[in-house]
């Protein structure tokens, strides 16, 4: 008997469904941040886990840590280590993205599980919490392990103080390490005795960022205060202890007042974004695709060969049609976590610019869109259209549709590209435009684009 472990994929994810139901397969977190694991023994599903990166309560909201939402194994495999062996993998991969604690929550019946919390190193603290689908408060206990010392990484403070000598004067201390992913680390730190968050990017192509920033900040764009930016560094306003604003949260996303101010920024951004001199020069999603994407697509979907060979053959007029619409700066990266609100809900402003880039206004308002309740939604519209109106006596009728029926094709285009040539592990949110393809949503919306432009 051979017990090994894999990330869940969609495959596994279906077979959590059918075996553990679907409350099991809810906990299953397959989102950016996020991190889960099957245990497999000749063949057969015995057991899982999943974990995602939440944020903390104020005052310390800006942090975030890893929460073991779900930990099943099956009851004949127990007491053979596969829920340790799911846990310290799970650790590993929290420790490995600069988190620093893990944590987890089991109710009292559970009482065979707290020898094995404890020989794992984790304290435990009764707590009893609310279960929202059966609308019961059930008494237990929260463990937790811390995993990183308060600055594990050492020499990236380093590299971040001798950045900083060749920009200011001031003096940076008393780092304290928020996230640490793909080689981007974000601390907490004074900078000259001031509050402050300080960005630091360890790939080049991440230092785009600070690019960005000028660029906002040249064209009077409004973004978190900056305090220095350095050649792989942004050391910026601490946000956590402003008293004018506050970080988003996931309610924002239904709040009616935040979406009409968050549709001001973005009119802003957008307004101001297609006068930038350097837009050419920045990041374009959909140039991502090349007649070589395109056939490497068919390598992976063989099924749906005919659309993409369709898009080939039409490749030239298709690439030229990509570049009609007037380009603006766009934000291409819209989330709750992503943006501020002041407190008084006057404004809101984006921010987190890795992504930004150039594109269309319709794509961005999209991305915006797809992430608000309906009547948020609403309100973002409107107000962004009222604005639009008002400055420039007409709608955006002609332009948008333009931008739209690219897009339909274009943005398809890319989530497939990315999410099945870039991931090992074929991500969820790339299942509907998966969809599209093989269903000939995708094929038919090409059509339609190359018969509106005949």
């Amino acid at each position: 008997m051979k017990i090994f472990y894999q990330e869940i994929n969609p495959d596994l994810l279906e077979k959590i469904s059918v075996k553990y139901g679907k409350v099991a397969e809810k906990h299953i977190h397959t989102e950016s941040g996020s991190y889960s694991l099957a245990a497999i023994c000749d063949n057969v599903l015995i057991g899982f886990i999943s974990t995602y990166t939440r944020n903390l309560e104020q005052p310390i909201a800006e942090e975030k840590d890893a929460y073991i939402d779900i930990i099943e194994v099956d009851a004949e495999y127990k007491r053979m280590g596969v829920a340790t062996e799911l846990i310290m993998q799970t650790e590993k991969w929290a420790k490995n993205a600069g988190l620093l604690q893990i944590r987890a929550w089991s109710s009292y019946d559970k009482v065979e599980a707290i020898s094995m919390w404890r020989n794992l190193g984790y304290g435990l603290c009764p707590a009893k919490i609310w279960i929202e689908w059966c609308k019961e408060a059930v008494a237990g206990y929260y463990v937790v392990k811390q995993l990183n010392p308060i600055n594990p990484y050492l020499n990236i403070t380093k590299f971040i103080r001798q950045d900083l000598e060749e920009t200011s004067s001031k003096i940076i201390q008393k780092f304290r390490l928020i996230r640490a992913k793909d080689g981007v680390y974000v601390y907490k730190c004074l900078y000259s005795n001031v509050p402050a968050v300080v960005k630091y990017f360890e790939k080049e192509e991440d230092r785009r960022e600070i690019l960005n920033y000028q660029i906002l900040v040249q064209h009077e764009i409004p973004t978190i205060k900056t305090y220095a930016l350095g050649k792989a560094i942004i050391v910026m306003e601490d946000i956590s202890i402003s008293n004018d604003w506050r970080l988003g949260v996931a309610e924002d996303l239904e709040d009616v007042a935040v979406a009409k101010t968050l549709a001001q920024w973005y009119f802003t951004f957008h307004e101001k974004g297609a006068t930038v001199s350097k837009l050419d020069s920045l990041y374009f999603e959909f140039a991502n695709i090349t007649e070589e994407s395109l056939k490497m697509l068919i390598q992976k979907f063989p099924e749906a060969k005919e659309v993409f060979q369709f898009i080939l053959t039409h490749y030239d007029k298709f690439h030229k049609l990509i570049y009609k619409p007037s380009f603006t700066l766009t934000y291409n990266d819209f989330y709750w976590t992503n943006f501020i609100v002041r407190k008084d809900k006057t404004a809101a402003l984006m921010f987190d610019y890795n992504y930004m880039g150039k594109g269309y206004r319709f794509s961005d308002l999209q991305n915006v869109g797809s992430s608000l309740s309906a009547k948020a939604k609403k309100a973002f519209v409107d107000e962004y259209n009222h604005l639009y109106l008002k400055k420039h006596g007409h709608a955006r009728k002609e332009s948008e549709k333009l931008e739209q029926i690219i897009d339909d094709v274009a943005s398809t285009l890319f989530m497939l590209f990315v999410a099945f040539t870039k991931h090992e592990q074929n991500p969820n949110w790339g299942l509907d435009a998966k969809k599209k393809a093989l269903d000939g949503t995708l094929l038919a919306k090409m059509k339609k684009l190359l018969l509106y432009l005949s």
